[in-house]
């Protein structure tokens, strides 16, 4: 806390001093022209006036002071307000969600074993041995789904270097089913860069829920989603663009809000970009948008490093399934 000097004592009063004696001594030149208001200069001595109009100044100094420190208190106070019930909203919807998951948990697993019971048929035709197989995808989706959802949960996950590439890779493997039956192609561009420190589990759930809302903005009958990395001053960079509808200039402030959505009520709740920057947020992340309307969009995730690159020891150009493929763009029809 800042200690209160004197205004009598400051170097304001100092420096108000002389600018009033310089003031008092320009006036006491022209003792004919001094303004209405200024006659009492006359009737002290020099280095009096100056003191007192410097005591002025530096009492002037000092209420501006005090004024711009009480907006910096209060603009502090208003952040860290706003930080508090954004951490309660976490933890109520964490709470919430996990409580959802694990209600629905049961009735899946009951599901999964039926279907695997009944793919397991001897006597099953063809045509409905491929509807087993697809019903049993849309279920695989939707338990990890439920992790997803139980992974909102405010624990603290433990921490270790993982790939960005590889997480990358796998999430766009979750929306599989998804972007195929939109005929959406991904480009995946990998490069090398360092491992980052943190949770892969919240990581993959913020990458996942980019990656699905860049599906589910891409219009039917085809597009492509761009995924690629990059290593830009010590970061690790994740980038996602889509060539989907866009997002309106009046939304975009408005995206990272919870429950903020533009889709139908049953394509969404606004949730994911909301979750996504909390667990990113977690790891000292930053995840930035930009957008607009037609043009599709860009979300931009830049990661701290783990630790500083060097060739041949550290980073991963692309997920180790691919290692068999250059690290050129590779446009692939998820199916």
């Amino acid at each position: 806390m800042r200690t209160r000097r004197s205004p009598w004592m400051s170097e304001g009063a100092l420096y108000g001093a002389a600018s009033g004696l310089a003031l008092a001594f320009v006036v006491s030149l022209f003792p004919s022209s001094r303004p209405v208001g200024s006659r009492w200069l006359a009737s002290v001595p020099l280095p009096v006036a100056a003191y007192a109009i410097g005591v002025l100044v530096a009492y002037r100094r000092r209420e501006i002071e005090d004024a711009r420190a009480a907006l910096e208190v209060q603009e502090e106070l208003r952040f860290s307000q706003d930080h508090i019930m954004a951490n309660e909203t976490y933890r109520s919807l964490s709470a919430y969600l996990e409580i959802a998951a694990h209600q629905m948990r049961e009735p899946l697993r009951a599901l999964v074993s039926g279907i695997d019971v009944l793919a397991a048929s001897s006597g099953l035709p063809e045509g409905a041995r491929k509807q087993v197989g697809a019903l049993k995808d849309d279920l695989e989706s939707l338990n990890a789904t439920l992790r997803h959802l139980s992974g909102y949960a405010l624990t603290r996950p433990g921490r270790a270097p993982f790939s960005v590439s590889i997480l990358l890779h796998e999430s766009i493997l979750l929306c599989r089913r998804r972007a195929a039956e939109k005929k959406i192609l991904f480009a995946e561009r990998y490069t090398v860069v360092p491992p980052v420190m943190g949770s892969a589990m919240r990581v993959q759930q913020a990458l996942f829920n980019v990656i699905i809302n860049a599906v589910e903005a891409m219009p039917f009958g085809g597009g492509t989603i761009v995924v690629e990395t990059a290593h830009e001053n010590d970061r690790v960079i994740a980038r996602v663009r889509d060539t989907g509808i866009g997002i309106r200039p009046d939304h975009l402030p408005r995206i990272f809000e919870p429950f903020f959505t533009t889709k139908p009520e049953r394509n969404g709740v606004g949730l994911g970009l909301w979750a996504a920057r909390q667990m990113l947020d977690i790891i000292g992340a930053d995840i930035t948008v930009k957008s607009a309307p037609l043009q599709g969009t860009e979300v931009r995730i830049s990661f701290p490093q783990a630790a500083p690159l060097r060739p041949g020891r550290e980073g991963t150009a692309h997920p180790p399934e691919l290692d068999k493929n250059t690290a050129d763009d590779r446009d692939r029809h998820i199916a």
